[in-house]
């Protein structure tokens, strides 16, 4: 089956639209455009409704316009199909005329009244997918060890900055991830398994474990595909309930030959957890990772008390571990907020030192179109009119689960087929249905709540619709970003009506247990808590609020939810740390938690005014600025990348602007891009072994002699061994300063799978490489400063590798290696003295 794009595919498209009878169709089009007209019509049995078919035609005419990059054209095809028998042209904004076969049909601009009257047709920018990021050559520099995932190069420099750090966190320490949404944050744990961090002793072929958790099985499933294709692990890699595969999985994970392992909160905590703490006692568990970290603040405090369970979780697994053992922690997410930071820190900021990078950079590809509010009949109407016009794949998002059962009967009743339903309720078997059907490009249009979509990378999404207000303007960012993660635009259509208002604020009130409740549930599982050793107590969390007639009755999981926000609520307050299940946790009885009490005063109702009342309020405040900044963006009154800068943080983002009611009017308005900045890793350098830190001396300089005339294969073979020597001893980065000549693939061979840094720059200002001790490769007619010359502090050490004749920064006529103060060997002596 031969492979079409371009022209090419078009054409061949046209042909099979124009014919009246089934043929032959031997092709496939690189366009997904084009594609998914051509899957749709060749399926079998046909699944594709007269409606569904008459849009992805809209689409691909509006492709092939912008591909063909004449404002002129205008393309149209001649439609004698059978599958277009008895097509509503107009209905999907589409002028037919009669041909002597068929019909000949082009696009017209869609100008709802209702959105300003527009002067461009609405959802013409992100049908012609118009590139936004990621384009070719878009690649940055990569380090070595990406081979080891079959990558050579970084998808931005948001990224390359997020590995850096993730690899240079030290044992037992937690780092929290902000990296924009497409932007690839799946390589950071697949790295820190192939690959590893930086600093640590090669693993003698025990593989170890990383575990991701992931908040669903879809997701599990995905990560598992992906981390498949990309490494040599070896199936299963997810945790599935119920699954024959995970008794293996298990005993991997204790024999530490599993690698990789995505399980849910719910498995981690639960049957898992021995295994693990067998894998951690060993040295095995090489790092705990939490895909998607802002639950752990949204879900956690409203839903699924397990992803807070998971610090007393990994506050075992580190006690287990040996001291220089400890697994790493990285909390990732393509969305921190203020609160969701604050919320981590609590619950995974002790037991070692937290650190954060932002490296998020506003998403440039959605065409942001904002509706007036208006009565719900009439949001109907015009959803309705919209799904006749925008691109596909698209998401219709809603609220509650009996507003998407309402529309998933409207747009049935409309005309189309190709449409499925997922919310929370959906049965984990149709949730796996559903998704596979949406990655093979078999669906048009998925209505969901915010449960669907949540980490499902498909990059082709199109259009994203909002047929109600998401309570905060975080949920609104993220459900936006599921659409253009291919780097090309898409579409953000938001469709308020007056009644979304009420309950979207009510809904945005995080259910935070009132401070009298709180008492009288914090109480209940005091009175029953045991003591468990190492100054631990175990509190029932299933324990009755109290024996009042309200309470006697109450139990099940809502109400163990309630008791572990309360000890969440606790823990926030600095009145008890959560540690975990006890030693002596059973599977039948009564659900424990260990905890730790660090205030007297936790039984104290003025205790509980002073500590715990004030945290309260904090959380509600936070929650009711996101809600605020949600309306902020509804009044379209101006440039969206400021009001997401207000939610989080301009100091944490890369403003972008995409497009807006405001640019679209006057494209003067549209603001640059701020000028690009790449976040340095926040973790302090490490000290170097002493084989190496004699050989630099007490001034932390070493200057070795090194003819770039001899970089022959001998030399790049000694150099490869340095390279390796420095890394065992602590040395685990590279500056390439200008041309220095070195076949990279020769000289790095024996750190490609290590972590191990390369910056390449003119200067040494701008390699962008982490803290710590480093080797510079100076080349050719480069001019070093006397700021680069001076002292260094231990833990920076640096060492110049360059031409015996370089000129001396503040004396040309004289060579840096004849006035040079510091160390000073010759490349022979530097190689023999390391690799002895």
């Amino acid at each position: 089956m031969s492979h079409l794009s371009g022209a090419a595919a078009f054409e061949a498209l046209a042909r099979l639209l124009a014919e009246s009878s089934t043929i032959k169709v031997d092709w496939t089009a690189a366009e997904p455009a084009f594609e998914r007209l051509r899957a749709a019509l060749v399926a079998s049995p046909q699944q594709a409704s007269v409606r569904d078919l008459q849009v992805l035609l809209r689409q691909a005419l509006w492709y092939e316009k912008a591909r063909r990059g004449d404002n002129s054209s205008h393309p149209e095809a001649i439609i004698n199909h059978p599958a277009f028998a008895g097509a509503n042209w107009v209905a999907t904004g589409l002028r037919a005329l009669a041909a002597a076969k068929g019909w000949r049909v082009h696009v017209e601009a869609w100008l709802p009244t209702w959105l300003g009257g527009p002067t461009e047709s609405v959802e013409w920018f992100a049908a012609a997918e118009f590139p936004c990021r990621f384009g070719e050559g878009s690649g940055v520099a990569g380090d070595p060890f990406l081979a080891a995932v079959n990558r050579q190069s970084y998808r931005s420099t948001g990224q390359r900055a997020a590995a850096r750090a993730a690899l240079t966190t030290p044992p037992g320490s937690t780092l929290a991830v902000g990296l924009a949404t497409g932007e690839g944050k799946s390589l950071l744990f697949q790295l820190a398994q192939v690959v590893g961090f930086s600093g640590d002793a090669p693993r003698g072929g025990v593989p170890g474990t990383t575990l991701v958790i992931v908040p669903t099985v879809a997701l599990a499933l995905d990560h598992e595909a992906s981390s498949l294709d990309l490494t040599e692990h070896r199936a299963p890699l997810a945790y599935r309930s119920g699954a024959e595969s995970n008794v293996l999985l298990t005993d991997r994970i204790r024999e530490g030959s599993q690698g990789l392992c995505f399980a849910s909160p719910e498995a981690a905590c639960g049957p898992l957890r021995g295994a693990l703490l067998v894998a951690a006692k060993m040295g095995y568990l090489r790092a705990l990772i939490i895909d998607e970290a802002h639950l752990v603040d949204q879900w956690g405090t409203s839903f699924r008390t397990e992803f807070q369970e998971l610090s007393g979780l990994r506050r075992e697994l580190i006690a287990a571990a040996p001291q220089d053992a400890g697994p790493r922690t990285l909390l990732l997410s393509a969305t921190l907020t203020e609160s969701s930071l604050a919320t981590l820190e609590t619950l995974f900021g002790d037991g070692g030192p937290i650190r954060s990078l932002a490296a998020v950079n506003l998403r440039p590809e959605p065409d942001y179109w904002i509706a007036t509010p208006c009565t719900a009949n009439e949001r109907e109407q015009r959803v309705l009119e919209a799904l006749a016009h925008v691109p596909r794949p698209a998401i219709l998002y809603v609220t509650e689960v009996k507003h998407a059962k309402a529309w998933q009967r409207i747009v049935r009743e409309a005309g189309y087929r190709r449409v499925r339903m997922l919310h929370g309720g959906t049965s984990a078997s149709e949730r796996e249905q559903i998704l596979k059907l949406w990655r093979d490009g078999a669906l048009d249009l998925v209505i969901g709540t915010s449960a669907f979509g949540l980490g499902i990378d498909y990059q082709h999404a199109r259009t994203i619709l909002h047929a109600c207000v998401p309570e905060t303007l975080d949920r609104f960012y993220q459900e936006v970003g599921r659409a253009g993660r291919d780097g090309r635009a898409s579409l953000s259509l938001a469709l308020p009506a007056f009644e979304d208002f009420g309950p979207a604020e009510r809904l945005g009130e995080q259910k935070v247990i009132s401070v009298d409740r709180g008492m009288v549930r914090w109480t209940s599982m005091f009175e029953s808590a045991v003591p468990v050793g190492e100054g631990l107590v175990a509190v029932n969390v299933d324990a009755r609020p109290s024996v009042a007639e309200d309470d006697i009755d109450m139990r099940g999981a809502r109400n163990t939810d309630w008791n572990v926000r309360t000890l969440t609520l606790l823990a926030r307050a600095g009145m008890v740390e959560l540690v975990g299940r006890p030693p002596t946790a059973s599977e039948k009885g009564p659900t424990r938690l260990a905890i730790r009490i660090l205030d007297d005063g936790h039984q104290r109702p003025d205790w509980w005014a002073e500590r715990v009342a004030p945290v309260r309020e904090g959380i509600a405040k936070a929650s009711r600025r996101n809600f605020d900044l949600m309306r902020r963006f509804l009044r379209a009154d101006e440039c969206p990348a400021r009001v997401f800068e207000a939610l989080y943080g301009a100091e944490n983002v890369l403003s972008s602007c995409s497009r807006c009611r405001l640019c679209r009017a006057d494209p003067t308005y549209r603001g640059n891009a701020s000028a690009p900045r790449e976040p340095i890793s926040p973790w302090p350098g490490r000290l170097l072994q002493p084989t190496l830190d004699e050989l630099i001396g007490s001034g932390g300089r070493l200057l070795v002699a090194d003819d770039p005339n001899m970089r022959d294969e001998r030399w790049h073979r000694r150099f490869s061994e340095l390279l390796q020597a420095l890394t065992n001893q602590g040395m685990c980065k590279l500056a390439l300063i200008g041309e220095t000549g070195i076949d990279e693939q020769r000289a790095f061979s024996r750190v490609d799978h290590r972590a191990f840094f390369v910056g390449r720059s003119a200067t040494l200002v701008g390699t962008s490489l982490p803290p710590g001790p480093e080797l510079v490769l100076v080349g050719r007619g480069v001019r070093l400063n006397k700021a680069n010359l001076r002292r260094r502090e231990t833990g920076n050490e640096r060492i110049f590798m360059l031409p015996p004749n370089l000129a001396a920064p503040d004396k040309p006529d004289l060579a840096l290696t004849e006035i040079f103060d510091g160390s000073q060997l010759s490349f022979d002596q530097f190689y023999g003295r390391l690799t002895a």
